[in-house]
Order: C-alpha cells, then structure tokens, then sequence
C-alpha cells in the first residue's frame, strides 16, 4: 500500500463490484492517461474473440495502445477458462515488469481470481512486485479481501437497476 512520501510510486487501482460500469471507468482513466501521453496497455482477462466497440476503438483511433483480450468469454459457454485465465496471467505478469508505460488496466483480473482460475498469492505477490513506477487498474467483479486490501483506490459499482434484470438482451455501443 503506498504512503504519501513517494509521489513518483505507482498506483493500484481496483473497480469491483456487481453493477455496470466497471471497464468503463477503467477505459475512461485510459482516455485521460493518453491526454497526458502516457503510454498504456490494456490486457482483458474473460472477454474472448466477440468484436466489442472498445477495441474497435483502440485499434483504429489509437494503435499503439497495446490492447489485448484473452479468453473465452461468459464462464457459463464451455471451454477451458482456468486454461485461458492462466495464459492471460502469464502475459500480465510479463507486462508487469516489463511494460514501459504509465498505465497498465489487468480487465476482469478479479473475475479469474474469484473463480479460482488463478493462484491469489502469485498474482497478489506479482501486483507488489511490479515496476515501482507503474499505476495499475484492475476490475471486475469478485475481488478478494486481500487485493482489496493491497490496492490503494477501491471503487465499487453497485447494481441499483438494469436492463438484464428485464430480460433485455447487451447492446452494440452500450454494453460492449
């Protein structure tokens, strides 16, 4: 956790909870990052090969935004999500230490952790050992006590009311 006496340090940043908007404040903090010419990498964990609006955007408007998705998508489709997990965690430790940016957003890192795809202690240990000045964004839904308690920033975005909950299907431009 970091302290006020080092303002060059990295910061932990972690958007959880079971309401809407979780990558979406992720990807707005992307947007101000580039105003301030960062450079940043985005690596989704869970999202699969579905074309979303968000990547569509990355790759035309902004390509050396290093944008990544790993997966297969919805835990409830068949496959080997553990297996997925585990290889986007193995490009996410790499860029943790290897990464030459300001920003790196780890997108539905604790969906993979609460479904026990992935070790909590390596990727706990990795988030503390990772390049001092990198500021990190992890979202998703399920976070555990413990990233919670090493993150320096925990937002949680509740679910007050949604479409889904009607039946009302994701949309284009909306929902990815």
């Amino acid at each position: 956790m970091l302290t006020g006496e080092d303002r060059n340090a990295g910061l932990l940043l972690n958007f959880t909870g079971d309401g809407k908007g979780k990558t979406s404040a992720a990807l707005g903090t992307v947007l101000r990052a580039l105003g301030w010419n960062w450079r940043v990498a985005v690596l989704q964990f869970m999202k699969g090969e579905r074309q979303t609006g968000e990547r569509n955007f990355f790759q035309r408007y902004f390509p050396e935004v290093l944008f990544e998705s790993r997966g297969l998508g919805r835990t409830i489709r068949p496959g080997d999500h553990e297996g997925e997990a585990r290889r986007a965690w193995e490009r996410a430790a790499e860029l943790l230490q290897e990464f030459d940016g300001e920003l790196l957003v780890l997108d539905e890192l604790n969906v993979a952790l609460g479904h026990g795809f992935l070790e909590q202690e390596e990727v706990l240990m990795a988030l503390r050992q990772r390049r001092k000045t990198l500021n990190v964004i992890v979202t998703g839904r399920y976070a555990p006590a413990e990233l919670l308690t090493l993150s320096d920033l925990v937002s949680e975005i509740g679910a007050v009311k949604h479409p889904y909950r009607q039946g009302v299907a994701a949309r284009k431009g909306l929902d990815y």
